[in-house]
């Protein structure tokens, strides 16, 4: 009687390599952690091997370069010639499935080793040598189990080893405001500038060492995902901020313009690998709700395993992630109430800042910068920017601000305004009176820019005055035309 044959799957073999032929995109999700070995056949083998090949010497893989590249080494004979390799691709509708393939191959590759270990081990009982020589081989077996997809590091101490461990200072990316190795949000209004503040911060990552007003950041690779444009408009962006600085495009500045979804876990896993393998030390998502298609933001289910994937990311590598996000409309100012979402987004973050313009929403206008949230730190003063575009080039103009009452009264009167008549005029005919209007927006109640606001209702020929007792109501008429305000 013969020996049976070791566990192995021939079909997923030939599914997965025809996957990689039809999307060699997704080589880079499987590399890590397939390897020419974990293939039972030898033609595979190969095949794997040249792959491999051709991405370390920064080829791309396809029918051509695959079949050079099996001539190169001698082996295309071997292979099955180019039949082998076009049924292969005939016998592979689709690459959705690679994924599974790869999890097939190698849990019979595991199956294979622990085979052969079991026939160590005997032979081992029967010999005069040690069990610790079989020491290395064991420790190689789990560990070629634990990095496959799913299966996450976890990380857990006793309160003793916690306390004892040696965690260091709190480090910033940039002084009190970005930390090292944790979640930050910046989060405003559409055209606030919230992307020029990270494009600015990854620049200085990447190149001169200093951002945001010349303030020091450390040196690092820095990938920016960017979904939330063009690539015309993002090129335009960086050349000016380059040349503002006097300094060439950084190479340790990477834009990945592909969709990505945080939600699925293979995906995940295939950005871990990337930051690892590359060597990133901060990822920016511009803006997150991109890379979180069909997600529900208002919903904690659906938003806290996504926050939760950046968590363990940050706490396995080190890596410093940056969410670009928007701000729902209102004038409130308690910024935690405004931040898009479900309030997971900002529990789970380690540092929160908000973008807004000091007064007017014109392009040159000042900005401010306003610490929401410092999980581990005292928050820092306001900053005050502002964007200056001349000659092909974009500067951020930065300064203090000591008067914090700016940030509670310039520029608010007219956003109270504004907000009035927009709820006013989304319920046409309805009469309001003062306090269900300053209940309704959130309103500052008796703050002075509020009785400027609702003192502005006055003068505008769109909204009937009238009287409840002594207090005044407010009604918006639909039908009247719209008339220049007094």
């Amino acid at each position: 009687m013969s020996d049976p044959e070791l566990p192995n799957n021939k079909e997923a073999e030939r599914a997965f390599l025809g996957s990689v032929l039809l999307a060699p995109e997704i080589f880079n999700d499987f590399s890590s952690f397939i390897k020419p070995e974990d293939f039972y056949l030898l033609r595979h083998r190969h095949i794997w091997e040249v792959m491999c090949n051709l991405i370390e010497e920064g080829m791309h893989i396809d029918y051509l370069t695959l079949i050079d590249g099996l001539n190169s080494k001698g082996w295309f004979e071997e292979v099955g010639e180019d039949a082998y390799l076009i049924q292969m691709i005939q016998d592979t509708p689709t690459a959705l499935h690679a994924e599974s393939y790869a999890r097939i191959i190698k849990d019979k590759s595991n199956k294979r080793r622990v085979a052969e270990l079991s026939m160590k081990v005997v032979q081992n009982a029967y010999s005069e040598k040690p069990f610790l020589d079989l020491h290395e081989d064991v420790g190689n077996l789990v560990t070629g189990y634990s990095i496959l997809p799913g299966n996450s590091e976890r990380l857990v101490y006793s309160a003793e080893q916690l306390c004892s461990s040696e965690v260091g200072e709190l480090t910033w990316i940039l002084k009190d405001w970005i930390m090292a190795g944790g979640i930050n949000l910046i989060a405003g209004m559409p055209a606030a500038g919230k992307s020029f503040l990270a494009l600015d911060l990854a620049i200085g990552i990447a190149s001169t060492g200093f951002a945001w007003n010349d303030q020091p950041v450390p040196l690092g690779k820095v990938t920016y995902h960017f979904l939330d444009g063009s690539f015309r408009g993002m090129r335009s962006r960086v050349l000016k901020l380059c040349n503002a600085r006097g300094i060439r495009p950084p190479a340790n500045l990477t834009f990945d313009f592909s969709p990505l979804s945080l939600r699925e876990p293979h995906e995940v896993l295939a950005l871990k690998q990337r930051i690892s393998s590359q060597g990133v030390s901060v990822v920016i998502f511009d803006v997150m709700a991109k890379f979180a298609p069909g997600a529900d933001e208002n919903s904690v289910a659906e938003m806290s395993p996504l926050m939760n994937s950046m968590r363990e990311i940050a706490n396995q590598l080190g890596t410093t992630f940056i969410l670009i996000h928007h701000l729902n409309k209102g004038i409130s100012n308690d910024f935690s109430y405004r931040v898009r979402g479900s309030t997971d987004i900002l529990g789970s973050v380690d540092t929160a800042i908000i973008v807004n313009y000091e007064n007017s929403s014109a392009a040159n206008s000042m900005r401010l910068i306003q610490p929401q949230k410092m999980r581990e730190a005292e928050p820092p003063k306001p900053l005050r920017f502002q964007l200056v575009s001349e000659d092909q080039k974009i500067t951020l103009k930065f300064s203090d601000t000591e008067n914090t009452q700016i940030l509670k009264e310039i520029g608010q009167q007219e956003r109270i305004f504004q907000d009035l008549v927009d709820y006013l005029q989304s319920n046409p005919n309805q009469e309001f009176m003062k306090q269900d209007l300053i209940q309704t927006l959130n309103l500052p109640d008796g703050a002075r820019t509020v009785g400027r606001a609702f003192a502005q209702l006055l003068r505008d020929p769109r909204i009937q005055i009238g009287k409840r007792g002594s207090y005044k109501s407010y009604l918006y008429i639909n039908d009247r035309p719209d008339q220049p305000i007094p």
